[in-house]
């Protein structure tokens, strides 16, 4: 079976695809989908939504796991935008998960 796992940090979604055979794990792709400063929350959900779209099609990934990132690094920002980037990682996560389940793709745990 292929698996995907991905983490949501701020401003970018790192992801491993990958086969799993008895306890091992055989890494298929590892990269980061990096976000558009430059696009509104709307296209940023989008544009993953569509990047994913296309890796579960390529891969044909059964398995998945969304993981949020750790914002306690981030203590020096405004208590407005890390609230914000909190939101929008949550968006992110519901955005993957809808994607995930309406193509068929089972939770991995």
């Amino acid at each position: 079976m292929i698996y995907i796992d991905m983490y949501i940090n701020s401003g970018k979604i790192e992801f491993n695809i990958f086969r799993s055979f008895a306890n091992n794990k055989k890494i298929i792709k590892r990269n980061e989908l990096v976000l558009p400063n430059s696009y509104s929350t709307a296209q940023k959900l989008n544009y993953i939504r569509n990047l994913t779209n296309v890796f579960i099609d390529e891969y044909d990934i059964k398995y998945y796991k969304v993981d949020i990132g750790n914002f306690r690094e981030s203590y020096n920002i405004e208590a407005k935008d890390f609230c914000d980037k909190i939101t929008n990682s949550i968006k992110m996560q519901g955005v993957l998960e809808e994607l995930f389940l309406s193509r068929g793709v089972m939770v991995w745990k």
